[in-house]
């Protein structure tokens, strides 16, 4: 067999059934056409760091290139998600705040009090950026993921506490101030919000387990799992600045309207 092959390194024989393993595996045998061109996708598995793969699969991609015949090209998947050369991830992350911006404005029937919400997103991103900051994490795909899981997850806690306070201010109970009927809706809500964020965190606990050799899941969970603690400090703190400029806001505004 090919993998009993020994192999003589720095004077040192080894086997190559100690370096990997070699198998079939049936796949599909059709090759796509597109663009006028016939497609074939090679794929496999690297183990090791997301930069050193990056580096191997440069290297490959140049050698094999070079001894192509004319008509023939190799390059990389346009099927990997994250493209850093066109920042796509940059756009769908900015696509999905102005979508969560939309539908809050329809829940909460109002263009201001929305943006209280969707600021909470980028405060949020900077616990991610802080967790692989302190902890000397690789920020990989996972990462980008996380903004994208945060920027759906964050918005529903300030959504459960800004619904309740406007439900209060539609029931008539005028003789209580804003920042009481906030202080009223919060009290309400705090308590289910932090079990949810507490639930959240502790259900990532197993994709943490595999430590950074999990490349893509590592990154999803530490970067959702710092986004979503920070998240909780930011709603106390931030969406009562962010509403309460809203409230100034409407309230000059509908003064100048009367």
């Amino acid at each position: 067999m090919m993998g009993q092959t020994p192999v003589i390194t720095d004077s040192t024989m080894i086997r190559l059934v100690n370096l990997g393993e070699m198998g079939k595996q049936e796949v599909n045998k059709t090759i796509v056409k597109e663009d006028q061109q016939y497609r074939l996708i090679v794929a496999y598995d690297f183990k090791g760091a997301s930069k050193l793969a990056a580096m191997h699969r440069e290297r490959v991609i140049d050698e094999v290139s070079a001894k192509l015949p004319v008509g023939f090209l190799v390059k990389e998947s346009a099927y990997r998600y994250w493209q850093r050369e066109k920042n796509r991830q940059f756009f769908l992350i900015l696509l999905v705040i102005g979508i969560i911006y939309m539908i809050c404005s329809i829940l909460l029937e109002s263009l201001l009090q929305p943006l209280a919400v969707v600021l909470i997103i980028p405060v949020s991103f900077v616990g991610v950026f802080l967790t692989f900051y302190l902890f000397d994490f690789s920020f990989d795909q996972g990462g980008f993921a996380s903004f994208l899981l945060l920027s759906g997850i964050v918005v529903n806690a300030s959504l459960y506490i800004l619904n309740d306070y406007n439900n209060l201010r539609k029931e008539g109970v005028v003789h209580l101030p804003s920042h009481r009927l906030y202080l009223k809706a919060y009290n309400g809500k705090i308590t289910p919000i932090f079990l949810t964020v507490m639930s959240t965190v502790l259900g990532l606990v197993p994709f943490v387990t595999g430590g950074q050799d999990e490349v893509f899941w590592f990154a999803l969970a530490v970067g959702t799992m710092g986004g979503l603690i920070f998240s909780f400090l930011a709603l106390i703190i931030f969406l009562p600045a962010f509403l309460s400029l809203s409230l100034k806001k409407s309230q000059s505004t509908t003064s100048y309207e009367k």
